[in-house]
Formats: C-alpha cells, sequence, structure tokens
C-alpha cells in the first residue's frame, strides 16, 4: 500500500488501560517517513502574525516567524488550507531525516504577544513495513546506543496493537495496548489512523525501541489485531553491534558500496587507486635516487685517478723527478739515487732499487 506524503496531524486523548505501559495523553502527534513529506494541520482563529518553532518559540528554536499567508524557509513551509470548509494553519516538513523526530511549536496571532501556540510531536520512522511476506523480511543495521523507529501499514483501522519480540508467543509479547500511544522502558507503540479517501480506512502502528543494545538483536513482529478478523502483522529484524562499519553492509547501502569498489590487481587482489599510484611514485623517485647516486660516484672516481694534490696543491702526476746520478743507464728505474745537494729539504724522497 502506498502511503501518501501528506499525513494529518490527530488530537488524541486516551485512557490508561494497560497497567504495564504508560498511555501518552493530551498529545498531537504526526507520524512520518524518512526521505518523505509530513504536513500536520491546525484548527486556529484568522491571524496576521504565523510561526513554526522546534520546541518553544523563542531564540534559535524559531523556524519560521512571518507575516506571510504562505512562507517557506529551507525545508519547513507554512500557510492556510481549507479542511471541511473551514481554514486551518498548515505547517510541513519536507524530505524527513531521523533528526527531524522531536516536539515542535506553531501558532497563530495578531501581534507576537498574542500567538496563540500548539504543541505536537514528530515521529519519524526508518522504514514503512508493507507487507508479511519472509521473503520480504527487513534487516536494520544499529549501533550501540541508537534508537529505531518502524511504521507498519494496514488496512483494518482498529483493535489491539502488539509489538512483540518473536512471534508474540508467551513471553515475548513487549507492548500490548488498545490505546493510540503508548511506551513503557525503552519500547513505544503507536497507531495512526487515515483517511478512507485516501487510504481506505486504514492505519499506521508505528514501534521504538530507545538505547539498543547488542541483546536487542532479533526478529520482532508489530501486529493489528481488530475486533472482528484475523489479525494482521509485520516482521523485521534487528543487527546491533559496536562496530560503525556494520551499517556498510545494510540492504538500502548496497549501491552506495558496490560503486566505490577499488580496483584489482591482475592477480585478484584489491588495491585503491590512490595507494597504487603512490607506490608507483614512490619507486619512480627511489630508482631515479639511485640513478642520480650512481652517476655521482662515477664522476668522483674518475676525478681522483686524474687528479692528486699534495699539500700545496701541486699536481704531483704532472712532476717529474729524473735527478739521477750520470751513471745510471737503467731504462726501467724510476727514482735512482737521487743526488743529496739536489733534494729539496721540504721534502721526504727514499732511494728506489730495482730487484730483477
Amino acid at each position: 500500500m502506498k502511503v501518501h506524503h501528506t499525513l494529518i496531524c490527530f488530537f488524541f486523548l486516551s485512557a490508561l488501560q494497560d497497567g504495564n505501559a504508560e498511555v501518552n495523553t493530551d498529545k498531537n502527534i504526526s507520524f512520518g517517513v524518512v526521505g518523505r513529506n509530513l504536513t500536520a494541520e491546525f484548527s486556529f482563529p484568522a491571524g496576521t502574525w504565523k510561526m513554526l518553532c522546534r520546541g518553544e518559540c523563542k531564540g534559535g528554536n524559531i523556524l519560521i516567524n512571518t507575516t506571510d499567508e504562505k512562507h517557506q524557509s529551507y525545508r519547513y513551509s507554512t500557510g492556510y488550507v481549507i479542511v471541511e470548509s473551514a481554514p486551518h494553519f498548515s505547517v510541513s516538513i519536507t524530505q524527513l531525516i531521523m533528526s527531524d523526530a522531536g516536539q515542535y511549536s506553531c501558532g497563530v496571532g495578531e501581534s507576537p504577544s498574542s500567538v496563540s501556540y500548539r504543541q505536537f510531536e514528530v515521529v519519524v520512522a526508518e522504514a514503512l513495513l508493507d507487507g508479511d511476506d519472509p521473503a520480504q523480511l527487513k534487516h536494520f543495521y544499529k549501533e550501540t546506543g541508537s534508537s529505531l523507529t518502524v511504521g507498519c501499514s494496514f488496512n483494518p483501522s482498529g483493535g489491539q496493537k502488539f509489538f512483540c519480540r518473536g512471534e508474540c508467543g508467551e513471553g515475548e509479547v513487549l507492548l500490548q495496548t488498545d490505546d493510540e500511544d503508548a511506551s513503557k522502558d525503552r519500547y513505544r507503540i503507536g497507531f495512526r489512523g487515515t483517511s478512507e479517501e485516501t487510504y481506505g480506512g486504514g492505519g499506521i502502528v508505528y514501534v521504538t525501541i530507545t538505547q539498543l543494545t547488542e541483546s536487542d538483536s532479533g526478529q520482532y513482529r508489530c501486529s493489528l489485531n481488530p475486533s472482528s478478523g484475523q489479525a494482521s502483522f509485520r516482521v523485521f529484524e534487528i543487527n546491533v553491534t559496536d562496530a560503525v562499519v556494520q551499517s556498510a553492509f545494510s540492504p538500502s547501502l548496497t549501491s552506495s558500496v558496490t560503486t566505490e569498489q577499488p580496483e584489482k590487481t591482475s592477480e585478484g587482489v584489491s588495491l585503491p587507486v590512490g595507494l597504487t599510484v603512490a607506490v608507483i611514485i614512490i619507486i619512480i623517485i627511489v630508482l631515479s635516487s639511485l640513478a642520480v647516486l650512481i652517476i655521482c660516484i662515477k664522476r668522483k672516481s674518475n676525478r681522483g685517478l686524474r687528479t692528486r694534490g699534495n699539500s700545496e696543491g701541486t699536481n704531483m702526476e704532472d712532476v717529474h723527478y729524473e735527478n739521477c746520478t750520470p751513471g745510471s743507464t737503467r731504462e726501467d728505474s724510476t727514482y735512482q739515487s737521487l743526488h743529496p745537494a739536489a733534494r729539496d729539504q721540504d721534502q721526504t724522497y727514499s732511494t728506489l732499487t730495482h730487484h730483477t
């Protein structure tokens, strides 16, 4: 069953019938689903000033403060609509997100000081279940400490509402009530009827678990048991973990995970593209550095073979000492018996002898 984007806010007065559950009385509650739009309508006398606030209307809580008949600010808008031939003040939120859930105030008056306010609550579900086919079992992947709200769509419009863990057997019923909204401990159940014209007289049961723990993992069921006819139910499963990465395996995120797969090497090992490029650059830099280092070493070695400097910077390879004695006739002798008088006293000489 397709759910219309506009949901009417109803005013409920309930009596406590289940001693184990706290019934929420005297409350305006509007229900919506993530990604969809929500509109709540209130009967107000005509007025010049219109306001919409998150919580109490003061300071940064004010979302809209206008004298326009219709006004829009970001995802919020206000205006007048005709309901049953009477004007109603309408407030809307588009593209709902989970953080939109909470308390709101809206008001109309002839002046800012005379504005009359109405408080209402927005309940936002992560998903709306409209079938009990086990093949379409919905899985929710949550972190410890978070909350989960799920909506269950039914064609019947009245009867007892059940929220169970398992199959609603003995000891598995978490909440059971005939009222429109009830809560106990970390659990909550509510019901919002829908118009005959739009929804065929059906309704939505919503269930909430707060402060989730790993022990909350398992299968759950929301059920509507009308006064006449067989009960209908919707089933879903919760997986609660500490690891943030577990949420990446949620079926709702499959497409985003698939499109971000890293490249694969020829051996089938997945490597991120950025890491592959970085490794190639590092290899090129290392090889280039080694090549430059080898060239420098070779140049230094060749320079050392050509040049040998003494303490005064004289090139020894260009100096030849052949002050040999006149009687020396050996052609293969080098520095033979230099004459003492010709020796430089600042230099060191030695007599070389050729051995055969």
